[in-house]
């Protein structure tokens, strides 16, 4: 097995097209340090015929939100990270912290073994582990059989005139078109329409032309797409954990508005 964040994972799929054929003796990938586009994980699938299982956790939780399987889920859970641990209670909360129905997004929260606190930083714990659970930040749902989805974070939410924009269904949209190897969405204030949602892609095309990229999502997103920016870039900034860094997006974003 191989466990890399989605930008190793792509890397190998692109070197395993070049070679014409996939690493003798893997069995699966496994993903960490940040979600993976629905597109890799088919490419995975389909062109190396090999699972790649996704893992969602908490450097707070010293572990696992939830995790796949090393095989290939159905449609029905593809789009999901997986499983919670059989040692973890995960449920999804309204902001009263009551326990939402199956399929309605709210924050994922869990109990049985996290954190004690941040150090030095008892407001921000209190907050997090209100009520006796560990309160991720992240929005997302659970399904009828228990699998777990991320939708995104809710600080990284945006408003758009009005609309909530989730930017993982942007990302996802874009990373569906051809040539786009990866995506990320911010957004920076704007006086018009509160917030101006940006989104930067990697491509594997050099002709490709980013400005058509928001008319061709069509109606793959519940927005207005002709308020979105496209930017390309040769590659992205990374976090120490492997994560797209956002904050730096955010401020190459603010520099260029300036």
């Amino acid at each position: 097995m191989v466990v890399g964040n989605p930008t190793l994972l792509t890397e190998i799929l692109a070197e395993s097209r070049v070679r014409g054929r996939v690493p003798g003796r893997l069995r699966f990938g496994m993903s960490g340090g940040g979600p993976v586009p629905p597109t890799l994980k088919l490419s995975w699938r389909d062109e190396l015929q090999l699972p790649l299982v996704e893992s969602y956790g908490q450097s707070e939780l010293g572990g696992f939100v939830a995790l796949g399987g090393p095989g290939i889920e159905d449609a029905r859970h593809f789009g999901a990270a997986g499983l919670p641990l059989p040692d973890k209670e995960v449920r999804i909360l309204d902001r009263d912290g009551r326990v939402l129905p199956v399929g309605q997004i709210g924050e994922v929260c869990l109990r049985g073994g996290y954190m004690h606190s941040y150090w030095g930083q008892p407001d921000k714990t209190a907050e997090s582990l209100r009520g006796g659970w560990l309160h991720t930040g992240d929005a997302g749902l659970i399904d009828r059989d228990g699998y777990v989805t991320m939708r995104g974070r809710f600080s990284e939410l945006i408003q758009v005139a009005g609309q909530t924009w989730y930017p993982r269904d942007v990302e996802e949209a874009l990373c569906r078109q051809p040539g786009v190897k990866e995506a990320a969405v911010i957004a920076v204030p704007d006086s018009t329409m509160g917030e101006r949602p940006i989104a930067f892609v990697t491509t594997d095309a050099t002709a490709l032309d980013v400005t058509s990229l928001g008319a061709a999502m069509g109606t793959a997103v519940p927005y207005d797409t002709a308020a979105l920016t496209i930017r390309r870039l040769d590659s992205f900034p990374m976090t120490p954990t492997g994560k797209i860094a956002k904050a730096e997006l955010r401020q190459m974003a603010m520099a260029g508005a300036a």
